[in-house]
């Protein structure tokens, strides 16, 4: 098979911060580089100010002046020019942009006659809906109910359908995302679902508590105030048998933190903040419940597919891309998102019913080792980049 040089261009990275989106965007990047095909990345700066990394291969640029996880003017200027001077040196046979990453590159990539492929986790229209579910509702922040909303549209008119329309195949994480991808798409869309690393099955420790796991980057519209407000509401005996612990770091950690404090819950709830690959083998492998109550408008979110694959009983919103994955009450349990006492309810009929809380994580993963394998999500995706630049 011939071997192609591929420039993924994305806002973000693991680098930047935890997030399904980024490990996703890094997961495909290894797959194609350990199929033998070269690959660069173009990203936006990182706070520590490097510049450049070679990583397991892949050459990522991280490009100044930008801010980081953001497009603007400067992304702008920097993608043009560094873009001609890489295709000087090694010339690029396709460009895999993520979302709206090649957005600023489409006259160029015309030009020089180089194909876009891009995948899509959501669109700017989800991201109204998701904006609207999680907004203050108060006055004070009236003004915002317009602006936010408007500047989305904007995204979507002049940046969205820009990139769909240069874009030769549209992949998307989640087959739910297809109604929001009309315009611009006939005869592109291909879905390819998220895939990951599968675990292997080890035998689950008794501990003395119900380990439970709530992660991701905290944000509002993830729901982790959710979570806790569910174990509030537990009734005493059912609290004492559980723990919950919250994994990631984002904006509204101090939030989460003041929270327990005033809940009075910081004996059955601990934050950890972000922990390495090792570290968070070893939550996976000890806990038996995954909490995932997001109002965001998600695509195909991989901390689900980490959850289900660990064996645990997975609790999440029927919501995006999640509801195309969990069998209700067969590998885990749909919510109505933002309802606490559902997810309450939920969480107190598994913690006292041992059998169906195992019989379902044992479901789950059978789920993920039959769909959602990372190796698939590679293979289909190099498929249709190959397919485009041989076409």
């Amino acid at each position: 098979m011939k071997k192609y040089h591929i420039l993924v261009m994305t806002r973000i990275l693991p680098q930047h911060a935890l997030g399904g989106m980024q490990k996703q965007t890094m997961d495909l990047c290894e797959g194609f580089r350990e199929s033998g095909h070269k690959v660069t990345i173009f990203t936006t700066k990182r706070n520590d100010g490097v510049v450049f990394e070679d990583f397991k291969g892949i050459d990522i640029h991280y490009l100044s002046p930008s801010k980081p996880g953001y497009y603007g003017r400067g992304w702008q200027k920097a993608c043009r020019k560094k873009i001609q001077q890489l295709h000087t040196e090694f010339p690029i046979d396709v460009i895999h942009s993520q979302s709206l990453g090649a957005k600023y590159v489409i006259n160029w990539a015309k030009k020089n006659d180089v194909p876009i492929v891009s995948t899509w986790h959501g669109t700017s229209l989800t991201e109204i809906t998701t904006f609207f579910a999680s907004a203050s509702k108060h006055p004070r922040f009236w003004h915002w109910l317009f602006i936010m909303p408007c500047r989305m549209l904007k995204q979507y008119f002049w940046m969205d359908l820009a990139v769909r329309r240069a874009s030769k195949v549209i992949t998307l994480v989640s087959p739910t995302l297809e109604k929001n991808m009309k315009l611009f798409a006939k005869n592109k869309v291909v879905t390819i679902p998220n895939g990951i690393t599968i675990p292997e099955e080890n035998t689950r420790t008794d501990y003395e508590k119900i380990e439970l796991i709530s992660l991701g980057r905290i944000e509002k519209e993830k729901g982790m105030h959710l979570a806790i407000q569910a174990v509030s509401k537990l009734n005493e005996n059912d609290r004492e048998k559980i723990h919950l612990n919250i994994v990631g770091e984002g904006p509204y950690l101090g939030f989460i933190h003041q929270l327990i404090d005033n809940l009075e819950l910081n004996q059955y709830i601990s934050c950890h903040g972000r922990l390495n690959d090792d570290v968070l083998d070893a939550m996976f492998s000890r806990c038996q419940v995954h909490i995932m109550p997001t109002t965001r408008q998600e695509g195909l979110p991989l901390t689900i597919l980490e959850g289900m694959s660990y064996c645990l009983a997975t609790i999440a919103s029927d919501i995006g891309g999640i509801s195309g994955v969990i069998t209700h009450e067969y590998d885990g349990f749909l919510i109505k998102p933002g309802n606490v006492d559902e997810l309450t309810k939920v969480l107190a009929k598994i913690i006292n019913d041992e059998e169906k809380r195992e019989s379902t994580g044992r479901n789950g993963r059978g789920t993920i080792l039959e769909k959602y394998s990372k190796e698939r999500m590679v293979n289909e995706t190099l498929h249709e980049i190959i397919k485009v630049v041989e076409s």
